[in-house]
This record gives structure tokens, sequence and C-alpha cells, in this order.
């Protein structure tokens, strides 16, 4: 088996049209389609967003699911989403002009990695990262 990319991060949100906001008009994420928990789709569950190739979010409708399921652990949280951007001064411009704030200025990581730092509305973080000839993750350790 050769895993090929991320198919898909989920997260739980509190707020969705917040949410939507965020990730659609801030990120530029397109909505794709909504799954629904019933045959007569009154109960939306799942917003599936795209952000490239066959590449989705699915953003879940409200924590209340740990209400109805107390074996579930305490917390159930992502503890962070990658994205690839090819110009990060450009990304933290785009950012900052939209209001969306920057948790780290951009910096170049010890995997010679561009990376800055955002938080959705729910807390969720998002790094987002530039690739370099020198990045690991392109050309090794």
């Amino acid at each position: 088996m050769n895993v090929l990319s991320i198919a898909h991060a989920g997260m739980k949100v509190k707020d969705m049209e917040r949410s939507l906001q965020f990730y659609c008009d801030g990120l530029g994420f397109k909505r794709k389609f909504t799954l629904y928990r019933d045959e007569e789709q009154s109960q939306p569950w799942i917003e599936y967003l795209e952000f490239g190739d066959k590449q989705f979010v699915e953003l879940f409708y409200s924590y209340e699911e740990r209400k109805e399921r107390p074996n579930l652990k305490e917390y159930y949280a992502m503890y962070h989403l990658a994205l690839v951007v090819d110009d990060i001064h450009e990304a933290a411009q785009q950012f900052r002009a939209k209001g969306i704030p920057l948790k780290s200025e951009p910096l170049l990581g010890p995997d010679h990695t561009w990376q800055l730092w955002i938080v959705d509305p729910d807390g969720n973080e998002l790094e987002i990262m530039q690739y370099t000839e020198k990045s690991f993750q392109l050309v090794g350790t």
C-alpha cells in the first residue's frame, strides 16, 4: 500500500456558519457537499470542503454527540492541519487583509520549510507551510 496524500481532516465545530466563513471566505476552500443524518435531509451532519485536488476537510455539526455518547474520550480534537502554499509571505498578507490573526509570523523551521500558524474559530491550529529546495519533506533528512 502506498499512501498518496491526505484525503481529509475532520473537525467538530461549535458554530458552523462561523467556521464556513473562516474556511471558505478566509482560506478559499469550496463547499463540495453536505452529508445528512436522515433520508429527509433535515438534519445536516457534515459539510465537506475541498481545498485541492481530492483533498478535503470535514466539518461536523456541534459537539452534541459527546453528551449522547459518554463513553467517548473527554477530548477529541485534531492536533493541527497542515496546508502547503506557494508563497508564505503572500499568505500572511492575505490573512491579515481578511482579518485572520497570525499566531506566528512566517519563519523557517528546523526542517527547512517555511511555516506560520493561524487558529480557526474553534481553536484548531492550522500550520501554513511553504516548501523550499532543502525541505526535508522533499529531499529527506
